[in-house]
């Protein structure tokens, strides 16, 4: 199995960068259908957030822009997704379907990780960001919900000594979008929550890869790993880890067909079921560089360090095999308090962001016929009687309000009790195009005992 086509797209032009890492494009095929509502949208994309709970979705990324989830038709359309940067990539690669990144949902996916690496380390750097002990509150008072939701990143940086963080986390790339925003902000205060407390009261009044963007984008997106460093010696080497991934997205725009960006686009993702499988459905083992985003799992904990098979290696550094069905969440959380709402004055509430949802549309990404005009391709998989014959899937980043749900329930307690149905779907969707097992760079490891 192999991407069709990586597309480096600018969106303010008509035409973008498209690379061809050469696999057959296909047509969606998956059974599952695109959600046609708001909530079933988000209740899917974060099961654990509403598992054995009352609570409803306040304020949204799509509310907030008016997403018409009724537009949607058949399997096209927005489909949840709680981690859409590493499964999407890893569901577009085993199914032959066109993928369309841009910068900001990579670097999402990167300040979900570092979200969690804090649930374990915040207190070792303490230091870094605050004088004080314990969590401070910041207290904002504004028309909206969403103003005041939008005030607490500028709030966090004049309260902290680093001068540089807002600029760090919130994305200034040529794509990024007021929801982006939104997103990092969220974002932020998860990587703070250690050390201040959030609350507000409304107050009356009025087959082929698609980088969007441009090259310069991407650069800045590079350059944000020379930050890692500051949170400690596992950043630092989470940096270490995802420099020689993001350094070929750039050099992937330069020279998007040469042999060496085609050969790294096909390293995405590797995949095979074990020798011997247990009962029920086998495990899949992926690898590839796109392993190479996750450091640390949703508490906090190591995650796909091991000393097991590393199966790929760049410029010296050498990314994991893992099964598919352990991998983390890919948006984070935290708690915010909300004065005089809904009846109660203090009405407990939690606001998350991340990697939430991805678009799956028929047909090949803008550009595809131009990339294979250019890299000497098969005209014909362009023409408009062959769209049928593709299908294009775009990671998605959004972020929620919701509530009511308790302060005091730690999110050990809360996660671990519904299995996502995304997991399952993208391993079996991703075995029924393999043959004899097998997709990819390497051998899977033997069942232990067998």
């Amino acid at each position: 199995m192999r991407l069709q086509t990586l597309t480096l797209a600018i969106t303010t032009a008509s035409a973008a960068v498209v690379i061809i890492p050469g696999g057959d494009p296909k047509p969606y095929s998956g059974g599952n259908l695109a959600a046609t509502s708001e909530m079933s949208f988000f209740r899917k994309s974060a099961p654990n957030e509403f598992f054995n709970n009352t609570a409803k979705l306040i304020m949204t990324s799509h509310s907030v822009t008016g997403t018409n989830f009724s537009s949607s038709s058949g399997s096209e359309g927005l489909h949840p997704s709680g981690d859409s940067f590493i499964r999407g990539a890893i569901q577009a690669w085993g199914e032959h379907l066109h993928l369309v990144i841009r910068p900001d949902e990579v670097w999402f996916t990167i300040l979900v990780q570092m979200n969690f690496y804090m649930l374990s380390h915040a207190e070792e750097i303490r230091k870094l960001f605050v004088d004080h002990e314990g969590q401070k509150e910041i207290y904002i008072e504004d028309l909206t919900w969403y103003d005041i939701l939008m005030r607490f990143k500028d709030e966090i940086q004049k309260r902290v000594k680093t001068d540089w963080l807002l600029e760090w986390i919130v994305p200034n790339f040529s794509t990024t979008t007021e929801s982006d925003v939104m997103t990092a902000n969220i974002l932020m205060m998860g990587l703070t929550k250690a050390y201040f407390k959030f609350s507000g009261k409304v107050v009356c009044g009025l087959p082929s890869v698609t980088l969007l963007g441009s090259q310069q984008d991407w650069e800045k997106l590079l350059a944000k790993l020379e930050r890692l460093p500051a949170f400690g010696s596992e950043a630092e080497q989470y940096r270490a880890r995802l420099r020689p991934i993001l350094s070929r997205f750039v050099t992937s725009f330069r020279d998007p067909d040469s042999p060496a960006t085609k050969d790294f686009w096909n390293q995405i993702v590797s995949a095979k079921t074990p020798e011997h499988p247990v009962c029920g459905m086998p495990p899949l083992y992926v690898s590839g560089w796109i392993t190479g985003f996750y450091f640390w799992n949703d508490n906090g904990g190591p995650f796909a360090r091991g000393q097991g098979q590393n199966l790929l290696t760049l410029d010296g550094i050498s990314y994991p095999m893992l099964d598919l069905s352990d991998v983390p969440i890919g948006y984070a959380r935290a708690p915010f308090l909300m004065h005089d709402f809904n009846g109660t004055d203090k009405f407990e509430a939690y606001v998350a962001a991340g990697m939430l949802g991805k678009q799956i549309t028929a047909g090949p990404p803008v550009g595809y016929k131009e990339a294979l005009q250019r890299s000497g391709g098969n005209l014909s998989l362009a023409e408009d009687e062959n769209r049928h014959m593709h299908g294009t899937l775009k990671p998605l980043s959004g972020w929620m309000l919701y509530g009511p749900l308790s302060h005091n329930v730690s999110s050990k307690e809360r996660l671990g009790w519904v299995i996502e149905e995304e997991l399952g779907d993208v391993q079996a969707d991703a075995m029924r195009f393999m043959k004899g097992g097998r997709c990819g760079l390497f051998d899977a490891p033997k069942v232990a005992g067998r």
